[in-house]
């Protein structure tokens, strides 16, 4: 046992002075139950709003489900830059992204024009269609060319095997009757 300090295994409970005031806790409480503010926002909100009704780190994250280290820094965050201003993303490092003002220009004119005029079968854009470059027209592949696999070539079509395979599962006699005799 210690002297007279408690539980000797135990560190002691630090706590993280958060100044606020009514206002701060009602715009809190406003982020906090907000369906179109980031997501980060929401839970710092949250995190810290239930840091100022339980001061235990541990006791938050439990509640909102996230780490203590994850509480602690934005609990930290939030005593060096204020409550509102912690709740913003950090910069992320790396530099900033650049798009030319020719790229711009290309894909606004991309943009203007309707797909039947670039060869693709809609009508309207899709948000993945100006991505990916036009698909190759296809080629249809007769099962009587020699080398490709057919349905007479001894595979077996994978559709019909699960089908098979779930018949036999009921009716054990019905899928066998299905199953032709190798030839050989």
């Amino acid at each position: 046992m210690g002297i007279g300090l408690g539980d000797p295994m135990v560190a002691p409970r630090r706590v993280i002075a958060l100044p606020s005031d009514a206002e701060q806790r009602q715009r809190l409480l406003e982020i906090s139950r907000s369906r179109t503010e980031p997501t980060g926002r929401v839970e710092r909100a949250r995190i810290i709003l239930a840091y100022l009704d339980d001061p235990s780190a541990y006791a938050v994250a439990r509640l909102i489900g996230v780490t203590q280290q994850t509480v602690t820094r934005c609990l930290e965050r939030a005593a060096e830059l204020g409550v509102i201003e912690a709740l913003d993303d950090r910069p992320r490092a790396g530099r900033d992204p650049v798009i030319t003002a020719e790229a711009k220009t290309w894909l606004v004119a991309l943009a203007c024009r309707k797909p039947k005029e670039l060869a693709y079968p809609h009508e309207l854009w899709t948000t993945p269609a100006p991505r990916r470059p036009r698909p190759p027209a296809r080629t249809v592949r007769r099962a009587s060319e020699p080398g490709k696999a057919g349905p007479r070539d001894g595979l077996q079509d994978p559709r019909r095997a699960r089908g098979q395979a779930a018949q036999g599962a009921l009716l054990p006699g019905k899928a066998r009757s299905r199953v032709r005799p190798e030839n050989g």
